[in-house]
């Protein structure tokens, strides 16, 4: 994957506590099916940055939320065939997310990107969206479970302390569990590292662009919000 296609640190740092908080906040104005929660994971692909949204429940439809290289928001929106046998099931194949393209050769898909002025109507759009996808009732507000994601801006934030000369290119791929595997770094200058959790709550930094280095470790400690924890009580009352 080109640069062009990958955020820059500070890029990442700036856009995803940006929208998450975003998306949060008009959650409220958007009640779901009761029981309904919403993952948000970080994912660069086929040329945007943001949050691909998961549920747990079926749907033909996924939506991405982020922006273009020029820094645009976008809604992605991709519809797979409804006729193809087990589609649904195998977004992860042996315990490895499908990219995009992955998918699309095992599956008849469709993806149509809608671009935004800004932020704010970009989010509405998204909610609307999922209002649409996800019909029912009784409805409530949706848990959005964010520690883990929180987590990840403090420690976007304490690298970009230690690697503000370099500004390197980080990748996303969508995966399970990926925080764990790392997050790969890198610029065009043969600069390479990458940013690795370790639980319960330490994050660890190696970064290497000749003839400077980083070694550095950090905990970063997320409780759950109050929104979190109520919509975790009430599905767990209901």
């Amino acid at each position: 994957m080109t640069d062009a296609c990958r955020p820059r640190l500070s890029v990442a740092n700036r856009i995803l506590p940006l929208l998450r908080e975003r998306i949060i906040d008009r959650s409220v104005a958007h009640p779901l099916p009761k029981g309904l929660s919403i993952g948000l994971v970080p994912i660069v692909e086929e040329g945007l940055f943001g949050f691909e949204l998961e549920t747990e429940r079926e749907a033909h439809t996924y939506l991405m939320i982020g922006c273009n290289a020029h820094g645009t928001p976008v809604i992605r929106e991709t519809m797979y065939d409804t006729q193809a046998p087990r589609a649904l099931q195998l977004v992860t194949s042996h315990g490895q997310r499908l990219s995009q393209s992955d998918r699309e050769g095992r599956f008849r898909a469709q993806w149509h990107d809608s671009q935004f002025n800004d932020w704010p109507d970009a989010v509405e759009a998204l909610w609307n969206r999922l209002s649409v996808l996800f019909p029912g009732h009784p409805r409530q507000r949706v848990a959005i479970p964010d520690t883990r994601i929180r987590s990840l801006e403090g420690a976007l934030s304490i690298a970009w302390t230690h690697l503000a000369r370099w500004d390197p290119f980080i990748m996303f791929c969508g995966l399970p569990d990926e925080a764990e595997l790392g997050f790969s770094l890198g610029d065009a200058t043969d600069g390479h590292g990458i940013l690795v959790y370790q639980r319960p709550d330490i994050w660890m930094l190696r970064w290497k662009s000749p003839p400077d280095a980083v070694y550095e470790s950090w905990s970063v400690v997320v409780q759950a919000t109050e929104v979190e924890r109520n919509a975790r009580n009430g599905f767990a009352n209901s």
